[in-house]
């Protein structure tokens, strides 16, 4: 997978969320979970309880990231697609419990999914969810470090640069 999303990777442990996201590349259409066993191995590089995947837990694993997906394109002033709190939410109900530990709630997930799922919804109560976004270009997921939240690309060396560059050379054609 592409590293391009260093300078903007978010905070432990939100990182989990962002690195799922970005499974796959829309811009060059390439995805890194087609196969259970490659969400195994997925899993496992991040330190999480694979099990034993099968089709339909790889289709409940890409309907989870394209509901972030779609939530983190709302944290960028986008709309969130319908439906994406329910697959949430249902992820939630069946993977996700809360327990008190040293006087705090602690969000605990069971299996991989459910452990990003806690994972994501703790960054919700937290208040620090709302900095994960999705570039408006590429939809690469990142973290807006800016002090006025208003981050809208992955990296303006990458796709800032492009769709600046393309504004202008609009501009320039432009007949005065």
């Amino acid at each position: 997978m592409p590293n391009y999303d260093l300078p903007n990777a978010a905070p432990e442990p939100l990182r989990l969320v962002q690195l799922f996201v970005n499974t796959i590349d829309r811009e060059h259409m390439r995805e890194w979970l087609p196969t259970p066993a490659e969400l195994a191995a997925w899993y496992r590089e991040h330190g999480l309880e694979p099990g034993r995947p099968r089709a339909a837990d790889l289709e409940q694993a890409v309907a989870l990231r394209e509901a972030f997906r779609a939530l983190l394109r709302a944290n960028n002033r986008g709309p969130a697609a319908a439906g994406a709190y329910e697959v949430v939410n249902e992820v939630a109900r069946d993977h996700v419990t809360a327990e008190v530990r040293d006087g705090k709630v602690a969000l605990v997930g069971r299996r991989a999914l459910g452990q990003i799922t806690a994972v994501a919804l703790g960054a919700m109560l937290d208040g620090s969810w709302p900095r994960l976004k999705v570039c408006r270009n590429c939809e690469w997921s990142f973290y807006d470090y800016s002090k006025n939240r208003a981050a809208s690309w992955c990296s303006m060396q990458l796709c800032g640069n492009r769709l600046k560059t393309r504004a202008y050379r609009r501009r320039r054609a432009q007949p005065a």
